[in-house]
């Protein structure tokens, strides 16, 4: 196999024992060969396999591995064991930290995914989560499931939407979208609750 990428010597100005990357060959539409992206720690970060890639400014770092066709972008960050393979795609300053598994969807803004979350499409339909604005997961959403503002979806909490219908997640309310209107739900506070979004893990600080 023809490697698609290289690590270059261009180190990130604050975490110096990251480097950007390079295209070798051409990976997908957006991405051609002696194109530069975002930054790795190491090789195991981004796969040598399929059309995923690190763009921008983005980062993935200790253990953190995109592959399959997925995409981070922007000023996004995946470190600790985050694990974002398939088609998601995380984008702007949102960070992935910890054991999680982002297979589907997209997670944008400042969100913040932590813990053991698990985000996944719907076996059933096919749709995938978004996960906006400053909401945090730290469970499992699976479906068509829009999870907005400071929205915190707690540890142990499992969302599966099987259905085509839209849930958007609020701190305070949960609105299902369907074709023919809007249905107003209460929300359970074991679900979720709110809380402030963190930027990126203290321990990077003390190095």
């Amino acid at each position: 196999m023809t490697p698609k990428y290289e690590i270059t010597r261009i180190a990130h100005p604050k975490f110096p024992w990251m480097h950007r990357i390079r295209a070798l060959r051409d990976v997908r539409e957006d991405v051609r060969a002696g194109d530069l992206g975002g930054f790795v720690q190491s090789e195991r970060n981004l796969s040598q396999e399929g059309t995923c890639w690190i763009a921008d400014n983005a980062i993935a770092a200790e253990e953190a591995c995109v592959s399959g066709h997925s995409l981070l972008s922007d000023n996004a960050w995946a470190c600790g064991h985050a694990a974002i393979f398939d088609r998601a795609i995380v984008s702007g300053n949102a960070v992935l930290d910890g054991g999680v598994f982002v297979a589907a969807g997209r997670i944008r803004d400042h969100a913040y995914i932590g813990g053991n979350a698990e985000i996944f499409a719907s076996r059933v339909t096919g749709e995938a989560p978004v996960i906006s604005e400053s909401a945090s997961v730290y469970g499992v959403v699976r479906g068509r499931v829009e999870i907005h503002g400071r929205t915190v979806i707690l540890p142990g909490s499992k969302i599966d939407n099987p259905t085509t219908d839209i849930f958007h997640i609020y701190p305070e309310r949960i609105v299902v979208k369907k074709p023919f209107g809007e249905k107003l739900c209460v929300l359970s506070p074991p679900i979720a609750g709110e809380g402030q979004q963190k930027r990126f893990p203290s321990r990077w600080e003390e190095r």
